[in-house]
């Protein structure tokens, strides 16, 4: 007859079990953090509703929309708002010229 399945396979289980079981008050106790629901805004303030059309051909204004509750001036320096923007250079990669810097600015 062949080999048991359960004592190739058992120890596998109890080490992948006893793994989830420590791993699982960490996972249970992490909070899921999320933003509450905005309205975009326009530059000039106004509400962009793209579900009624309101103002749905107009760029939204990330000072309007989030300079209301956060520090505008701080969140423009971090990595996540510039991507790139404050290292643009149109020499940056002879290459492939439409490549503007090492962030997502000038890429696709």
């Amino acid at each position: 007859m062949g080999k048991n399945p359960y004592k190739i396979w058992g120890p596998a289980l109890v080490v992948l079990v006893v793994g989830l079981a420590l791993l699982m008050p960490s996972l249970l106790s992490a909070k899921i953090r999320t933003h509450a629901p905005i309205q975009l805004k326009t530059e000039d303030g106004k509400i962009i509703n793209p579900l009624t059309g309101e103002n749905a051909d107009q760029p939204y204004s990330p000072r309007q929309t989030c300079g209301g509750c956060h520090n505008y001036n701080e969140i423009t320096k971090g990595y996540h708002f510039q991507q790139g923007w404050d290292r643009v250079k149109d020499d940056f990669n002879k290459k492939k010229p439409w490549v503007l810097s090492d962030g997502m600015m000038g890429k696709f």
